[in-house]
């Protein structure tokens, strides 16, 4: 039970406070219209959609590093974590192209107004390509669990889906351009690459190495 719940509390806390950002990045986006408020409700809903493989495939990580690690298989730990970042990003790419290409034939589909398209589209390439980033870090964070590590996972996903972007978007909006606030969300997913790589080196190298000492 206690190892369940060091697990779950940290996964629920990070949704709880997700909502928080939420209001954050509206509160900061209604400064320049509530078009712009309205975008950023349409692509949270794109993001759900088209990013729904990759969590597919990060949920299904978890339970495999899982078991490798107590079978005391740190190479299949491994192995595990570099297929699921390549597969995440296989079945990523045609939402990608589709996203780069032609925005505007998805901001259709949510009956998007001239003004909104003018917002929309450059949102929806910045943000697709802000998705793509994120792909490393989704799967870091979710191994990270996996190896019953939930405080560096919680660490990773609080910084890049919550301090960074809000920290970003409030610098980027002193400059008074809408663009820069949708760049903030690149740019959080960007710094935190390589610091979940170091992440995944030094935790994923420490415990698996004590375990095997262990066994």
């Amino acid at each position: 039970m206690g190892v369940i719940l060091r697990v779950g509390i940290p996964s629920t806390l990070v949704q709880v406070i997700t909502s928080f950002v939420t209001v954050a990045m509206n509160s900061i986006l209604l400064a320049f219209s509530s078009t712009a408020v309205a975008v950023y409700g349409v692509c949270s809903r794109m993001m759900g959609l088209c990013t729904v493989g990759v969590h597919g495939i990060d949920n299904g990580l978890i339970p495999i590093v899982a078991y490798n690690y107590g079978a005391n298989k740190p190479d299949r730990v491994q192995q595990a974590t570099r297929w699921a970042l390549v597969y995440s990003g296989l079945l990523y790419l045609p939402f990608l192209v589709v996203l780069e290409a032609a925005p505007d034939t998805v901001l259709k589909l949510f009956n998007a107004s001239a003004q909104m398209n003018s917002i929309g589209m450059p949102a929806v390439r910045i943000m697709a390509a802000a998705w793509l980033l994120s792909i490393p870090n989704l799967v870091v964070a979710s191994a990270l669990q996996g190896l019953s590590l939930p405080g560096p996972s919680m660490f990773l996903t609080m910084l890049r889906q919550a301090v960074l972007p809000v920290l970003l978007a409030l610098v980027l909006s002193r400059f008074g351009r809408l663009n820069l606030i949708w760049l903030a969300f690149v740019l959080a997913e960007g710094i935190a690459i390589p610091l979940a790589g170091a992440l995944w080196r030094r935790e994923s190298r420490t415990v698996l190495f004590t375990h095997r000492e262990k066994v």
